[in-house]
């Protein structure tokens, strides 16, 4: 076989997180594969926008392909009582069987966060027998609290049919860039921060929580005295509802810090926004990060990198990684002194200190793509 054409069903614009995935799953898939790989996107928010369906189009749409890959991405949601496989690959379980080629869903995301129904929990699980009774179907999670979620709340033998892998995040693909954002006479800071599901990230229920607001105030400080320091800080959008909070933070520090020293990055959507964004955490100093793949991005790119922890996927990412030292609950009083301390010390060691264990999930990923292409060899013709 000369090249493998892949449908790919994910999400490529909105959120350059999601690109960050995609390129490094790519790229490693390929490495693996031996031959070019030629995918096409399929953009699983048309099905949200209810502008598609996972219908008997789609089927006839995968048919024409060597191998179906879905995600990854945050899919294994379990709340969505109005699906047929109570996630968000809402699919009739007959019209997945009709799927010929290989199916790998790829390092997807399971989400207890938004609850999980018992009528969506029963329709997952018949899901997942179907998967699992298919010898050209493979699962995967990623690292981000998913296992634990399919233990605890799907069931242990459900857990054990996953391929634990490490989102490919950590392997994206950069290109060069002049970056006007940077600063060479000072140290350059990524300040990362998340600005939906407010609710759920700052619920303020108990008597250490701290609301919203106060989380703005302690965060302008941290700022302000990073500034102050000697740094140079730049804050960076992943998806538009970041905007507001950026927003938010800079009205609160003091005008001549924010006019000299604080500077925000474009918000950037696709391929492209990726490479320019992830070029920027790669030639940073230190990230201090909300989202899953502000934290993934840097820490694959080896750059120094704090998690602000406000939602359990960043929580267990820190604590699969073995890492949790690295990680601040920033809605929990008190929490700018710790963070300014954890700052401090990674400036001052620099790149020097390395938090990931690479082999150990470099070679769980690689595991991972042998088992890809054994079900590629054993179910396209010609392949080798």
């Amino acid at each position: 076989m000369e090249a493998l054409h892949i449908l790919h069903v994910a999400s490529f614009t909105g959120n350059i997180g999601d690109n960050a995935n995609h390129s490094g799953f790519k790229y490693r898939l390929e490495e693996k594969l031996g031959v070019p790989l030629f995918f096409t996107e399929y953009e699983i928010r048309e099905i949200y926008w209810d502008n598609k369906r996972f219908d008997e189009g789609f089927v006839e749409l995968a048919n024409q392909y060597d191998l179906v890959v879905v995600g990854g991405g945050n899919y294994f949601e379990l709340w969505v009582d109005d699906s047929k496989t109570g996630c968000s690959f809402d699919i009739d379980l007959e019209l997945l069987k009709a799927i010929n080629p290989p199916i790998v869903f790829n390092a997807l995301g399971v989400d207890p966060a938004q609850g999980a129904s018992d009528e969506a929990l029963g329709k997952f699980r018949d899901f997942l027998d179907v998967i699992v009774e298919s010898p050209k179907m493979l699962l995967s999670c990623r690292n981000d609290g998913s296992r634990k979620a399919l233990k605890e709340i799907v069931g242990e033998e459900y857990e054990k049919v996953f391929f634990h892998v490490p989102d490919a995040g950590f392997y994206t693909k950069i290109s060069d860039h002049y970056h006007p954002e940077l600063d060479k006479t000072r140290k350059n800071i990524i300040v990362q921060l998340a600005g939906d599901m407010l609710d759920s990230r700052f619920p303020n229920i108990s008597t250490d929580d701290i609301s919203f607001e106060t989380f703005l105030d302690g965060m302008a400080d941290v700022i302000t005295a990073l500034c102050e320091g000697g740094g140079n800080v730049i804050l960076v959008p992943h998806i538009f509802r970041d905007i507001s909070i950026i927003s938010a933070v800079i009205e609160k520090i003091p005008d001549q810090i924010r006019r000299k020293y604080v500077k925000t990055a474009p918000y950037l959507v696709g391929d492209e926004g990726q490479r320019y964004i992830f070029d920027l955490y790669s030639k940073s100093d230190l990230v201090l990060a909300m989202r899953f793949h502000a934290n993934v991005c840097s820490l694959g790119l080896g750059v120094p990198c704090i998690g602000l922890v406000n939602y359990r996927q960043i929580r267990e990412l820190f604590n699969e990684l073995k890492a949790s030292e690295y990680s601040v609950e920033v809605n929990k009083a008190g929490f700018e002194k710790q963070l300014m301390s954890l700052a401090a010390n990674a400036i001052e060691q620099g790149h020097e200190k390395d938090i990931l264990d690479r082999l150990y999930w470099d070679k769980k990923y690689d595991h991972y793509l042998d088992a890809i292409r054994h079900t590629v060899a054993n179910y396209c013709v010609d392949f080798e």
